[in-house]
C-alpha cells in the first residue's frame, strides 16, 4: 500500500489538546500530510479500521510519550502497529517526550529508550523541525522561519480554546509556550500592524525572548521588532522584568536614525545582542521595505506577558533601559484585557 500521509500521530487523549493537536496543526501548516484523528475521522467512520489504515499508510509514526500514554493499552496497540510495519532499513517510530525523562521511558519500553526523542519543552516548532530532520531531511531547508503565514483565520478560535483550557487548568509557562509555538496566530493579537511571528528557540538563544514580532510600516516607513518574553503565570513580574532588562546585554552608542522614524523605543544598533538577532531576521525574511537590509536602524521593544487577570503586580520599582510593555496571559484569549502597566 502506498503512503498517503507523511506522519501518523499516536497519543493519549489527555495529551490531545495541549500537544498532539497543536503539533498536527503545525506540521500541516508547514506542508506535511498528517493522519490525526480530528483531521482524518468523519462521522460514521469505523475508528478501528481508520486507525489501522492510517498506521499502514503513513511514512512515519510520531508517538507522544507521556505518563498518560504509558497508562493506556490503546496507545500501546498503535505503537506495536508502527513497530511491526517498520522495515529493516527504516525506523518509523519518532518519539516526542512530554513531561517524561529517559528513566520513565526505559521502565516502560527499553526499545523506546534506545530511540532518540525530542522534548516538547522548547516548543513545538523545535519538535517539528527535529521530526522533519529525522524523517525528510531534504525538506528541512524548506521549513519557514514562522508558520504564521500558513495559518487560516478560523485557526484563531481553535487556538484560543486550546490556550484557555491550559490556563484554566493552571498551566505553567512551559505549557503555554508549547501552545503558542504551534498557534502563532495568537501572538498577532499583540501586533499593531500585520506581524510576522518568529519563535526564537534554536534561532536567537542569546536573548531571553520566546518570540519576535516583526512589523514593517509599508515600503518606506520604519520597521519595529518586539521581543515577546513569557514570564511567570503568577506574581513576580516585576522581578522578572528587571532580570530581562539585564539579559539584553551591554548598550553602545549608535547615532544613525531614519528621517521618517516616528516610533518610540530603542534602536537595534544600540544593543549588540539585539543586532545579532535582527541581522538573522533580515537575512531570512523577504521584505521590500527600504530599511530591511540595515537592521541597526530598526526600532525594538520588549513585551513581557505574565500573570492572570486580577492578579496584578505593583509597578516595577527598578529603572529599565529598554522599552517594556506588559500584558496578562488572558489578553491572548481576550484582546480587550488591559495591560498591567504602560
Amino acid at each position: 500500500m502506498g503512503s498517503e500521509w507523511d506522519f501518523f500521530i499516536s497519543h493519549a487523549s489527555e495529551d490531545k489538546r495541549q500537544v498532539a493537536g497543536p503539533l498536527a496543526h503545525y506540521l500541516r501548516s508547514v506542508g506535511f500530510s498528517v493522519w490525526y484523528d480530528d483531521f482524518s475521522l468523519r462521522v460514521g467512520d469505523s475508528v478501528l479500521r481508520e486507525i489501522d489504515r492510517g498506521l499502514g499508510a503513513s511514512h512515519f509514526g510520531v508517538v507522544v510519550l507521556s505518563d498518560s500514554f504509558f497508562a493506556k493499552e490503546w496507545t500501546y496497540r498503535e505503537l506495536a502497529g508502527l513497530v511491526t510495519t517498520a522495515t529493516a532499513d527504516q525506523r518509523r517510530v519518532l518519539p516526542v517526550w512530554h513531561n517524561v525523562d529517559a528513566a520513565a521511558i526505559a521502565s516502560y519500553s527499553p526499545m523506546l529508550a534506545d530511540v532518540k526523542g525530542v522534548h516538547t519543552s522548547r516548543g513545538l516548532h523545535v519538535v517539528a523541525e527535529e521530526l522533519v530532520r529525522a524523517s525528510f531531511p531534504d525538506r528541512v531547508a524548506d521549513l519557514p522561519l514562522s508558520n504564521r503565514s500558513k495559518e487560516r483565520p478560523d485557526d484563531l478560535n481553535t487556538a484560543q480554546e486550546t490556550l484557555r483550557s491550559v490556563l484554566d487548568a493552571g498551566g505553567r509557562r512551559e505549557e503555554i509556550l508549547i501552545v503558542l509555538s504551534a498557534y502563532q496566530i495568537l501572538l498577532t493579537l499583540f501586533g499593531r500592524y500585520t506581524a510576522a511571528v518568529i519563535p526564537t528557540a534554536g534561532f536567537a538563544d542569546c536573548l531571553p525572548s520566546d518570540f519576535v514580532l516583526f512589523e514593517q510600516h509599508g515600503i518606506t516607513g520604519p520597521i519595529q521588532i518586539t521581543f515577546v518574553v513569557l514570564g511567570p503565570t503568577g506574581p513576580g513580574g516585576a522581578d522578572f522584568l528587571a532580570a530581562t532588562d539585564r539579559a539584553f546585554g551591554e548598550e553602545v552608542t549608535f547615532n544613525k536614525y531614519p528621517k521618517n522614524n516616528y516610533l518610540p523605543g530603542r534602536r537595534v544598533g544600540e544593543f549588540p545582542r539585539v543586532q545579532s538577532v535582527a541581522q538573522g531576521i533580515a537575512d531570512r525574511l523577504k521584505s521590500n521595505n527600504i530599511h530591511a537590509r540595515d537592521p541597526r536602524v530598526w526600532n525594538f521593544s520588549v513585551l513581557l506577558v505574565h500573570g492572570r487577570r486580577g492578579v496584578q503586580d505593583s509597578a516595577p520599582t527598578c529603572r529599565t533601559r529598554l522599552n517594556f510593555e506588559t500584558a496578562s496571559y488572558d489578553r491572548l484569549i481576550d484582546p480587550t484585557d488591559p495591560p498591567f502597566w504602560g
